[in-house]
């Protein structure tokens, strides 16, 4: 079953992909969530997609110079994460 995001799991892929993160989708979800794969330049992470409903779960974006994590849940804190997010990083 190919992953099928809900509106604004698809507006946070597009968001993703114009930030110029590349998004690995796999064919099929892990129970019952697809796990995407983001990486972009030292950055790197997941973004959690609900198999069912297509729903922007969780993300987790880690920097790799000083191994620096961010998580959040829910579509509204995602953006939010990626509004705020810097070139080079984030200081431990």
């Amino acid at each position: 079953m190919p992953m099928q995001p809900n509106r604004s799991a698809s507006g946070i892929i597009r968001r993703l992909r114009d930030d110029g993160f590349t998004v690995n989708i796999p064919e099929e979800p892990y129970r019952r969530i697809y796990q995407l794969r983001l990486s972009r330049g030292l950055y790197f992470g997941t973004l959690d997609v609900s198999a069912d409903k297509g729903r922007a779960l969780r993300i987790t974006l880690t920097w790799q110079l000083n191994h620096s994590t961010r998580k959040c849940s829910g579509a509204t804190h995602i953006i939010g994460l990626l509004n705020c997010l810097p070139e080079q990083g984030w200081d431990n």
